[in-house]
């Protein structure tokens, strides 16, 4: 079929980086299948994948369709995701709730195939943007059941990819180029290979040994499910192959709070994760994710927690203002803490986690660092280091090859490699 014929897509997506990497699979087969993908202006169909973790992110997502809606009446929508049955005020052509995404690719291009161009104008098919880095999904679903959390409510119990498969995806991404490979999941920690029941540090194990030139960076992992001190000795003896990056999504260091979150660790274990990072891989990227006005939690609860960011060489963190999620738990709780107070709150948890940020790339500054460089904008390239650092080197620098560098100053939070 000719691409005359193929109506023109777009894609938006929203929330965490396993929706990303779903969302830039199902955009690179359709693009190798003819469809053109192009900017949702110029689009004939409006693919939006959703993300329902909060009331908010419903509401962002809503908007969008609203407008799309409005200044493109005659547009096709497909709508798929968390909040796929939930969007009920926008007139939606085709829905793909989360429990039929394994037949997200059949049902979609059933759709297509009703569809023609607006136009008559052909279109060549865009090609799959030059990446450096592919998101390696692993693993999907949790079964936690935290009580601020509805994701598990929505993605259902935790399901892992058989490992063979893993690798050997991992092996084709590294051979098509790829510098960089993100393992995602909706909880990493939770990994079991269907076959043999080995764990995400196995899995690990047997990806340093896949044959290609790239690294692997992990995603967002749940503290204190696995053997914390075997990953981290892990990553210290992989000689870069394995970032030296954690993301840790900890929400709270304060012990009431954390129970009340239905969390199952204690500061204590956290400091112990966090004692071993700093001794066994210093210098190691160190993100954390932080809920600001939990439920329950009393101003001397959230001074445990911002004390606790000052006390820890963080790198980076997410602070997200608690927003209350029906169907969950904490929804319900007594002692909400108003709205006011948790922007004061998130506020604080921010201002001291910047400040580790800037003392941590300052302490960057003459220490030799793995970037590789990506776009280049105004003549000068931009990259990221294994640690997740944002770098800024001349625009002479080859896009897409790891090199090793020396920051030699920090303008803002971007280190300088001249």
């Amino acid at each position: 079929m000719s691409n005359c014929l193929l109506p023109a897509l777009a894609f938006q997506t929203f929330g965490c980086r396993l929706n990303q990497a779903e969302s830039e699979g199902w955009q690179s087969e359709l693009a190798t299948q003819g469809y053109p993908i192009v900017p949702w202006e110029e689009a004939d169909i409006f693919i939006v994948h959703s993300c329902a973790v909060t009331e908010p992110a419903v509401k962002e997502v809503t908007r969008l369709l609203r407008m799309a809606r409005q200044q493109r009446p005659t547009l096709s929508l497909i709508l798929s995701g968390c909040a796929a049955e939930l969007v009920k005020e926008v007139a939606i052509d085709l829905r793909i709730p989360h429990t039929k995404k394994p037949e997200w690719m059949a049902l979609t291009t059933a759709f297509l195939a009703t569809r023609t161009p607006l136009t008559p104008l052909a279109r060549a098919a865009s090609p799959r943007p030059t990446r450096t880095r592919a998101a390696l999904i692993i693993q999907d679903g949790c079964d936690h059941f935290c009580a601020y959390c509805i994701v598990p409510h929505l993605r259902g119990a935790p399901i892992s990819e058989p490992a063979d498969q893993i690798l050997a995806r991992a092996e084709a991404l590294f051979a098509q180029g790829y510098e960089e490979i993100v393992l995602t999941g909706c909880h990493l920690a939770l990994y079991r290979d269907p076959k043999s029941g080995f764990d995400f540090i196995e899995l690990l194990r047997r990806l340093i040994d896949v044959r290609g030139e790239g690294r692997f960076r992990i995603g967002s992992l749940e503290p204190c499910v696995l053997d914390d001190r075997a990953l981290i000795r892990l990553i210290a003896a992989s000689h870069g192959r394995i970032c030296p990056f954690l993301h840790f999504p900890m929400q709270s260091a304060a012990d009431e709070v954390l129970r009340l979150m239905r969390r199952r660790y204690t500061q204590t274990d956290l400091r112990r994760v966090l004692d071993t990072v700093c001794e066994t891989l210093p210098g190691c990227g160190l993100g954390a994710d932080w809920i600001a006005g939990h439920p329950g939690e009393t101003p001397e609860a959230a001074q445990v927690t911002t004390d606790f960011i000052s006390a820890y060489p963080f790198t980076g963190a997410h602070v997200f203002p608690y927003s209350k999620r029906e169907g969950t738990p904490a929804a319900t709780f007594p002692n909400q803490v108003p709205q006011n107070e948790i922007l004061r709150r998130a506020k604080c948890l921010r201002e001291a986690a910047e400040v580790q940020r800037i003392r941590q790339l300052q302490a960057a500054i003459g220490k030799p660092l793995e970037v590789i460089p990506e776009q280049c904008r105004a003549g000068v390239r931009h990259g990221w280091s294994a640690e997740r650092f944002r770098c800024r080197l001349p625009a002479s620098f080859e896009r897409g090859k790891r090199i090793w560098v020396t920051p030699t100053a920090l303008e803002g939070d971007t280190l300088i490699i001249s």
